[in-house]
């Protein structure tokens, strides 16, 4: 599991959906969820998880995506099986993050540690929980 800290720096409540715009030092992400969670304002410190399966990766991407979600990362270790490909990538912002692609997808990426690539990440896939303040944290 992916746990970055960031910012709530907007929501947006629609009759549909709620939009979360997360930040984290230059980079932004934005989160969609059916409704806004009662505890959650702007301003508020939080942790934004994500499965490590929900993490793709494109390589020379200049194209549009309908994911908003797109921060460029450093491909920094590769563990790599028959079928799956375990990469360590670098966010300058979010730090380090995990993904999972095939073995497949890995090769016809012609991924290698050190390139740069892109990290995708639909909104729908990142869960959000607040973060705990230190004085509740020292409390313990």
């Amino acid at each position: 599991m992916n746990k970055l800290i960031a910012t709530v720096e907007g929501i947006e409540e629609t009759d549909m959906v709620t939009y979360i715009h997360v930040n984290s030092g230059e980079s932004t992400m934005h989160l969609i969820r059916s409704q806004k969670p009662t505890w959650l304002k702007v301003g508020d410190k939080v942790y934004c998880n994500f499965q490590e399966g929900s993490v793709c990766v494109s390589k020379d991407c200049p194209g549009k995506v309908s994911i908003e979600n797109t921060l460029p990362v450093t491909l920094q270790n590769v563990r790599k099986n028959n079928s799956l490909c375990e990469l360590t990538l670098k966010s300058k912002d979010f730090g380090e993050i995990i993904s999972l692609i095939t073995t497949t997808a890995y090769d016809k990426l012609e991924l290698q540690e050190g390139c740069s690539a892109t990290m995708l990440l639909r909104g729908t896939d990142i869960k959000i929980e607040p973060m705990p303040s230190l004085e509740k944290a020292s409390n313990f």
